[in-house]
């Protein structure tokens, strides 16, 4: 079978960051495997993705699931999203992040960090509570609702896996309700679409100036947990 049509699930990618995250409705109907087409989009070096919106009590939820092959190593598509510093890079709409604290939970490791997306009178400030799982290369986060925050809700998931020779596949999941005011009026149309751009940035970085970044340097520090 050709790596072009290789069946790719992505079922057990998911399922334990979905767990961490906030159940299993971030990318439901994501459970079943790529389809030929998906593959073949994938190794032309498209972003697939697959939306979702609903409500979840008074809750408005948007996001869904997107798919991207960077050209890679899984090493350095880990670094990279581990690397605080150069968030703005990756995510859309990004002003601002700042990892306030990394801490050993249980087999993973916690990190707290405050992101700060648009610009002028449109800005949205929250903290993140990410689980990462280092020997998984998975990521789990949710919204800090413990920390101020001018979102109502958001949770999601990264998972990295080789994807050939020197690539990765990155799948990355998110579920959000940006809320009311300014934010909400000015920009809740496009958050869906800028939010299942993530694993397309990531390539982007990854495979410009980041692959200078990541090679000539370690990769940012996760605490050992052993």
């Amino acid at each position: 079978m050709s790596r072009a049509f290789r069946r790719v699930s992505i079922a057990p990618l998911i399922a334990l960051a979905l767990l961490l995250a906030h159940g299993s409705v971030v990318a439901r109907d994501a459970s079943a495997e790529l389809t030929t087409e998906e593959l073949s989009r994938l190794e032309r070096g498209d972003l697939v993705v697959r939306e979702s919106s609903e409500r979840r009590g008074e809750l408005r939820l948007v996001g869904g699931t997107s798919f991207q092959v960077v050209k890679a190593t899984p090493d350095v598509v880990w670094q990279a999203l581990l690397d605080t510093q150069y968030y703005r890079r990756m995510l859309p709409e990004l002003e601002s992040a700042q990892l306030v604290r990394e801490t050993p939970n249980g087999g993973r490791v916690q990190r707290i960090v405050n992101m700060t997306h648009g610009r002028g009178p449109a800005v949205a400030s929250y903290s993140l509570v990410m689980q990462v799982d280092a020997g998984k290369r998975d990521i789990a986060f949710r919204m800090d609702e413990t920390r101020p925050h001018d979102i109502r809700a958001a949770w999601g998931f990264y998972t990295v896996r080789p994807h050939g020779e020197g690539r990765t596949l990155l799948v990355f999941g998110v579920l959000a309700d940006p809320g009311d005011g300014l934010f909400k009026t000015v920009l809740r149309p496009a958050v869906q679409e800028w939010a299942l751009r993530v694993p397309w940035m990531v390539k982007r970085f990854v495979e410009g100036s980041g692959r200078f970044i990541y090679k000539s340097r370690p990769g940012p520090s996760v605490l050992s947990v052993r």
